[in-house]
């Protein structure tokens, strides 16, 4: 059974997009967190359920267009428990009217790892639209404005007496 590891991933559930913090996590570790957030799927699908999302911790959410959604007081997963943090516990939390768009527009550092296709986890990802490739690119041209506009500002030495 696949168990939450750490990483922060989240799951598209409309393009099967899988994306995480390959920065401070290995891709494996990410797409086993992710198969265990699938495995929530039966229990928590609803109308307007387009995202699964877990922190670096244990804390997962639920991205829905939809105002409410009362969590099943029943709903666990098993975490690993190498390198615990004291206390960890899983929680699921609904993030209501949370708009797709939106959301990918302020997670562009986010890498695509990996997909589900036929309802499984794999890090394949060709044919999976980057969510986050456009926001990524105007986040780099914006540094690099930026780098630019330093390089070219004259500077001076302080010099104390």
């Amino acid at each position: 059974m696949a168990k939450l590891k750490p990483g922060a991933i989240t799951i598209d559930l409309e393009t099967g997009g899988i994306y995480g913090d390959l920065d401070h996590c290995p891709r494996e570790d990410l797409l086993e967190s992710a198969e265990a957030l699938l495995s929530l799927l039966p229990q928590v699908k609803h109308k307007g359920l387009w995202g699964l999302a877990k922190a670096f911790d244990a804390d997962c959410y639920l991205h829905t267009e939809r105002a409410s959604y009362k969590v099943p007081e029943d709903i666990r997963l098993e975490l690993y428990r190498g390198n615990d943090v004291a206390g960890r516990r899983f929680r699921l939390v609904p993030l209501g009217k949370t708009e797709r768009a939106t959301y990918w527009q302020y997670h562009w550092y986010s890498k695509l790892v990996g997909s589900v296709r036929g309802g499984k986890v794999t890090a394949d990802t060709e044919g999976i639209p980057d969510l986050t490739a456009e926001a990524g690119a105007e986040m780099e041209r914006r540094a690099e404005e930026i780098r630019r506009r330093e390089a070219s500002k004259p500077r001076q030495l302080k010099i104390e007496f």
